[in-house]
């Protein structure tokens, strides 16, 4: 199974602030992947359960293999090693999981 895939079936939930300059996929193991770019900044992050950092699970090992990520209103657009890719809009997958 690629990382995408990987991301795709542990996704239960999508928020992003006003300006899409962060945004945060919950996983279903309570864990999610935060990122954050804006211009001069740009992070990822994984927390586990409790926002621990140090307990990441799921978003910990994803966040591993991720080789780069591009946010902004358009999409989230995240490249993994293995060469697969999650490239959504974030307004239309959000929609799509309620």
């Amino acid at each position: 199974m690629t990382s995408q895939q990987t991301l795709e079936r542990a996704i239960i939930g999508v928020a992003a602030n006003d300006t899409f300059s962060e945004a945060i996929l919950r996983l279903n193991d309570d864990s999610q992947l935060c990122f954050c770019h804006r211009v001069d900044e740009r992070w990822a992050k994984a927390l586990g359960p409790d926002s621990r950092e140090d307990c990441s699970g799921l978003a910990g090992e994803l966040l591993d293999v991720i080789k780069i990520f591009r946010l902004n209103a358009k999409h989230l657009d995240i490249q993994f090693h293995d060469g697969s890719r999650w490239d959504q809009r974030l307004q239309d997958y959000s929609a799509a999981a309620e």
